[in-house]
């Protein structure tokens, strides 16, 4: 539904692609299966389907492309939060440093 959404007419333009592969791995799929997706919803919508309607018009072939599993969904979240951990360590150190130049 999100790249029916994308979709300007039948393109898909470059940044909106890359938001689109961002969810999907989010969401536990792999980049080939999220660039199937992505391909199915953008023929679809080369053969006539209104953008909103082009998943609901590749649904057979969507069925296709296998469903994220929970070890997928459950890595991708582990990378997001030592990412997240991390970003906030480096910000404590920022934090505490400007905090030691500041008392001087």
């Amino acid at each position: 539904m999100r790249a029916g959404e994308a979709l300007q007419g039948t393109v898909l333009t470059p940044d909106r692609r890359r938001c689109l592969m961002r969810l999907a791995s989010v969401m536990g799929l792999t980049a080939f299966d999220a660039s199937l997706v992505l391909a199915i919803v953008q023929d679809q919508a080369r053969r006539g389907h209104r953008p909103e309607h082009c998943a609901a018009a590749g649904a057979d072939q969507l069925l296709l492309i296998p469903a994220p599993t929970a070890r997928s969904i459950g890595k991708t979240r582990r990378l997001w939060t030592i990412a997240g951990l991390t970003v906030c360590l480096i910000g404590l150190q920022l934090l505490t440093v400007w905090w030691l130049i500041a008392g001087r």
